[in-house]
Parts: C-alpha cells; sequence; structure tokens
C-alpha cells in the first residue's frame, strides 16, 4: 500500500485519522476511529512502512494512553494496514471499568460530540487531530464562543467578560461536554441584561477605550463634553445595575461640579430605562458626541494626539485623556506618559490614590487618579 492509496483509504474508513510523516521516515497515524459503536483515539507508529513489524499502538484509555506493540499483541503474519485497523476492538484486552470513575470518566467524549452536532444551533469544530473543540455561532449569540482541550475538557478560551472566572464555574458545577455546553447557553442568557446595557452606548457614543470593543470587555469609556469623559464599569456582569460605577475624568473644577451632578442623578436612576438614557437625564443632555462628530474633529484637529509621547492610541489601546487643571493649558496626554512623567518628579507625591505633580507644559498644579484611568 503506497501513501497516495493510504490516504485515500483513510479518507474513505477513518476519515478521523490523520497521516504524517516522522523526522525518521516513519509512518504515523493518530486521532480517532469509530468500531463497534465505540471511539477510539490512537496512535500508530510504522517504522518499516509498509511493513508492520516493530509497529508500535498507543491507546487512550481513561485520559491516558496505553501501549501495545508486537511484544503484547498477536497479529498474524500476512497482516497490512488495513487488516491491523479493522481487528483493533478484538487486540485489546478488555478490562472491567471500575465504579469508582468519574462520570466524566465513564462518557465517551466522541460519542457525545457526535450527539452534540445541531448545526441549527450552533458550529461545532474540531482540528485535525481532535484535540480541541469549538463551538460558536450560537443562535442569538453570533459573536461568542467556547474552546476546550480533548479529552479533558480543559478550558482554553472563550467570550464571556475577563471578570467571570469561567473556569472555577466548570470545574465547580460540570462533569461532561453536554453538561459544559449547557451551562455555557445558561450563561449567555444570564448575561443577556449585560451586553444589552452597554448596546446603546456602543452605537450612540464615541467610545474611545476599549478599541476594538468585544464581548470581553465590561468597561467603556466616551465623551462627556470637551475634555471630559465617563468611564461606566460594571463589575458583575449578572448584576449590571448593582455593580454599575461611573467615574468622571477631566480636569478638577470640572469634575467637581459634575460628580455633585452625578450623585445627585444616580439617586434618581430609572430602571425602566437603559444606562444611555439615564446618563443623558442625569446630566441634562439631549446625546453625547457622536461617532461621526468626534471623528471628523480627530481628522481635523492634531491636538488630540498625547502632548507627551505624540500618538493617539498606543498599543493597549489607551488615548489620550488627561487635561491639564490648567484652563489655558493645551495639555492633553495618555495617563501612561503622565504617570511616567510625574514619576521623574522629585516634588511629586501620591496621597489617597491620587498623584499631585507639575504639568510639562505650564508647570501648573496637577493632580490625576492613576488608579481609576490605567484600571481596565
Amino acid at each position: 500500500m503506497d501513501e497516495v492509496h493510504l490516504k485515500r483509504q483513510l479518507a474513505l474508513k477513518y476519515p478521523g485519522l490523520y497521516f504524517e510523516r516522522s523526522k525518521n521516515n516513519a509512518v504515523v497515524l493518530r486521532g480517532v476511529v469509530y468500531m463497534n459503536a465505540k471511539w477510539i483515539r490512537l496512535k500508530l507508529y510504522l517504522p518499516h512502512f509498509p511493513e508492520l513489524c516493530d509497529f508500535r499502538l498507543c491507546v487512550q484509555e481513561h485520559l491516558e494512553y496505553k501501549r501495545y506493540s508486537t511484544e503484547n499483541t498477536q497479529i498474524q503474519a500476512n497482516w497490512q494496514l488495513e487488516d491491523l485497523l479493522l481487528h483493533i476492538i478484538q487486540l485489546l484486552p478488555e478490562e472491567p471499568m471500575p465504579d469508582v470513575y468519574s462520570s466524566q470518566q465513564k462518557s465517551n467524549i466522541y460519542t457525545e460530540i457526535l450527539e452534540l452536532h445541531k448545526p441549527q444551533d450552533y458550529r461545532l469544530q474540531l482540528n485535525d487531530r481532535c484535540t480541541r473543540i469549538r463551538f460558536c455561532g450560537f443562535a442569538e449569540h453570533e459573536a461568542h464562543y467556547l474552546e476546550l482541550k480533548l479529552p479533558s475538557l480543559q478550558l482554553i478560551a472563550h467570550s464571556l467578560p475577563d471578570c467571570i472566572q469561567l473556569e472555577d464555574i466548570l470545574e465547580n458545577s460540570s462533569h461532561s461536554l453536554t453538561s459544559i455546553l449547557h451551562l455555557y447557553l445558561k450563561l449567555l442568557e444570564e448575561l443577556r441584561p449585560f451586553y444589552e446595557s452597554f448596546s446603546s452606548i456602543d452605537e450612540l457614543c464615541d467610545v474611545l477605550q476599549p478599541c476594538p470593543i468585544t464581548t470581553k470587555h465590561n468597561t467603556r469609556v466616551f465623551p462627556l463634553k470637551d475634555r471630559v469623559y465617563l468611564k461606566l464599569t460594571i463589575a458583575d456582569p449578572f448584576a449590571s445595575y448593582a455593580s454599575m460605577t461611573v467615574q468622571i475624568i477631566g480636569p478638577t473644577e470640572e469634575v467637581a461640579h459634575l460628580r455633585h451632578v452625578l450623585s445627585e442623578g444616580l439617586a434618581n436612576w430609572d430602571i425602566e430605562l437603559d444606562m444611555h438614557k439615564n446618563l443623558l437625564h442625569i446630566f441634562d443632555l439631549c446625546y453625547f458626541p457622536m461617532p461621526a462628530e468626534m471623528q471628523l474633529k480627530k481628522n481635523e484637529d492634531e491636538e488630540q494626539r498625547c502632548n507627551i509621547c505624540f500618538d493617539y492610541r498606543l498599543d493597549n489601546g489607551e488615548v489620550p485623556l488627561v487635561s491639564c487643571d490648567n484652563s489655558r493649558c493645551v495639555l492633553k496626554c495618555h495617563a501612561a506618559c503622565l504617570k511616567e512623567w510625574f514619576d521623574t518628579l522629585v516634588e511629586g507625591k501620591t496621597f489617597l490614590e491620587v498623584s499631585f505633580g507639575l504639568c510639562p507644559f505650564c508647570k501648573a498644579k496637577l493632580s490625576t487618579s492613576f488608579a481609576v484611568l490605567l484600571k481596565n
């Protein structure tokens, strides 16, 4: 059997097996095969292909691999590779599974994958070696995804907010691929109010940070007026309004007045309205600066660049938000750049998370809460 014929046979009879050549020119087959209503994950090394002599067969059993070779496996002298694959079930010793194994170990992960294949509800993707599985394209949750390692079901990646400890949730609540998927779908439904809370802000406000906005972010920074910005954070996505905080970033005098306005407005928060409309009512506005309007200003005004590093957006997505307390000063810079400047000042100091120093431009006294500005 030459390589071309072997690949054709694998594609027809064993599409779950992956063919490759090792560094010492041996043929290696790895992947999964379905035999006698059972999925078997294996690695087969053939150092003298197409001959079977000195073959090594590794078969996964209960999350571990057991090795078989000509020393502990009886094969017939005239057998070829197809015969070996066809009789794998008969070659393996039957070992009863002790009752102490967990439900995850008892279940066959690859049988579960077949049962979970529901393209109308989501897309299920496997890598070539069937070591990673990804669920994506969920109905009504198109942007979300969940990726797991097989067969351990260890979490690799997900689209939920970073502040959610999904790995701990799955470890404490799920013991099979099916239960993990069902729990993830349940979490997506519970997070629907969280994502809806940000939807109007993302559409109608000039969101400066984060950039780009993803399903993993729980913070938005957008302009309230010239040189003044709002930072909206939802600490617990499962309790959006209860864990919401609104911080005002800008010159000290303006911020002091606006904080008083915000404090009074929060006391009259209308739970029937979304966050965007409530914030408009609090600050007595018809609308916040719109994305198109702000983009036009950015294109026309070079002062949008940081006056310290002369860039607009840093690699971490930060944009210039800090301006001088002196209304006649043109300073506008990144919080990280100003912090680096403050760190060089002998007279600079920090008190109750507020840093004090001198403006790099006009040398006026400048105070900034870097804990608020630099915290994601």
